[in-house]
């Protein structure tokens, strides 16, 4: 059996649902399943979302894996338990999978992603994996080598409901009716204690630069942009005619951001997988999509190669 594990928030979520499909593709649904405990201990933005978000979408489908079959995967037995007295019960497990490694001679192998070893290493260990045998697999897999073959599926699979209230239904036509194209700026959790110290809050260079190419792509382009700091951007895009802010999608709802970044025309992202799939998901033909060359303090974006992608 093979479990790939699911963590952290929507973007990261459906990088690793694209590679949880490609496994049932290639191994059969029978011998691939997720592991979603990650979300019974942790609540990271707004938690497991894929379900909520796509599930009524027949494209979209997941097979949980039971707390027995993670630990004969994985060989670490599964935390259902939030907050401190989680952590009390993760010290507890120490024991029990201290003796599962001096006694358990059950053969799994482990794949683990970290985003700082070389992918190519890990894209052969996927490509040699045996359906025979137990894996466990933990990881991002962002990776333009994974999805870059499968975005009409992907876009299938991932297809948004039209929202059914007043605000989202007029920017999408807002958006749908002139040269419309999305800025991402993504501030708050990256200027926290927790991440300021891996990941980049892009600076304003990024975004003129951007916005001067999407200036020279288009007559009269029309910027939407979302952030979840409302201030800044009214400052820092002072220099932008035509611009709408687009506010109200939070909470349950924040998707809805992503919906409709996807529909602009074209877009410039942030360093942030939930605008790196806006973007994947947008249809439009001859779309450009702006991208900072630097993601995090330590390690350069990857080069894309779809066609419109733009480093900057």
């Amino acid at each position: 059996m093979i479990i790939l594990r699911f963590t952290s928030g929507l973007g990261n979520q459906m990088f690793q649902y694209n590679l949880y499909s490609l496994l049932r593709e290639r191994f059969g649904k029978d011998n691939v399943k997720a592991d979603l405990t990650w979300f019974d201990r942790f609540s990271e933005h707004q938690g497991y979302e894929l379900e909520r978000i796509f599930g009524e979408n027949g494209a979209f489908e997941i097979t949980k894996a039971t707390d027995r079959e993670i630990t004969r995967c994985s060989g670490r037995i599964p935390n259902h338990v939030k907050g401190k007295a989680g952590d009390i019960w993760q010290f507890v497990l120490r024991i029990p999978h201290r003796l599962m490694r001096a006694f358990d001679r059950h053969e799994r192998i482990r794949i683990e992603q970290t985003g700082f070893e070389d992918n190519t290493d890990i894209y052969r260990q996927i490509e040699a994996i045996d359906p025979q045998k137990d894996h466990y697999i933990t990881g991002f897999f962002i990776e333009e080598i994974y999805f870059r073959d499968r975005l009409d599926k992907l876009q299938e699979c991932f297809s948004f409901d039209e929202p059914s209230d007043d605000k989202n239904r007029d920017y999408l036509a807002r958006i749908d009716s002139c040269d419309s194209v999305s800025i991402h700026v993504r501030r708050g959790d990256y200027l926290s204690a927790e991440y300021a110290s891996s990941f980049l809050s892009l600076g304003e260079d990024y975004y003129r630069r951007a916005v001067t190419l999407m200036m020279e792509r288009y007559d009269r382009p029309r910027f939407f942009i979302f952030s979840d700091d409302k201030a800044y951007i009214e400052k820092a895009f002072d220099y932008i005619e035509d611009k709408v802010i687009v506010t109200g999608n939070s909470g349950q709802d924040s998707f809805r951001d992503m919906q409709l970044m996807s529909r602009c025309k074209s877009n410039i992202i942030a360093n942030s997988t939930f605008s790196v799939w806006a973007a994947l998901l947008n249809k439009n033909d001859g779309k450009t999509v702006a991208y900072p060359s630097a993601y995090m303090k330590e390690k350069d974006t990857q080069q894309m190669t779809l066609p419109g992608w733009v480093r900057i």
